[in-house]
């Protein structure tokens, strides 16, 4: 894999900015008819790709939380599991999801950083089927 620097750095901040910058740096590359190496192009879409999958994620999330809450016994259980998963602090500032999140995303910049291909089992693959990475 001859991967350059710069190519594993435009995606690292790309799974940091959760795709924003992979949109960014597709819209600059048409733009000066620069070429995306296939390295490149599979962790900007990957990267696009998770962040509209953890937007789903926690829109179905929130919807049955809401949906649940209304249930006398179980609305209670389920509210004070949203409350310690997603709001209450466990290591420094972080909640349970802000730390998987955390944790996920870092483990994809560093596999990006040494120029692999960072593998998630259902997102990696639908990625490589439909852009070619």
């Amino acid at each position: 894999m001859n991967n350059t620097l710069l190519d594993r750095l435009v995606s690292i901040l790309s799974y940091y900015t959760f795709g924003i910058f992979s949109i960014i740096w597709i819209i600059f590359a048409n733009l000066t008819k620069k070429r995306i190496s296939q390295f490149l192009a599979f962790n900007l879409y990957q990267a696009i790709f998770l962040s509209i999958c953890l937007a789903i994620i926690s829109l179905i999330y929130s919807i049955a939380i809401n949906f649940i809450s209304v249930i006398p016994f179980i609305g209670n259980i389920a509210k004070s599991f949203d409350l310690f998963f997603n709001q209450t602090p466990l290591y420094f500032t972080f909640s349970v999801s802000g730390l998987l999140i955390t944790i996920l995303t870092t483990y994809l910049a560093i596999m990006s950083l040494l120029g692999k291909k960072p593998y998630l089992p259902i997102i990696s693959e639908t990625v490589t089927s439909n852009f070619g990475g």
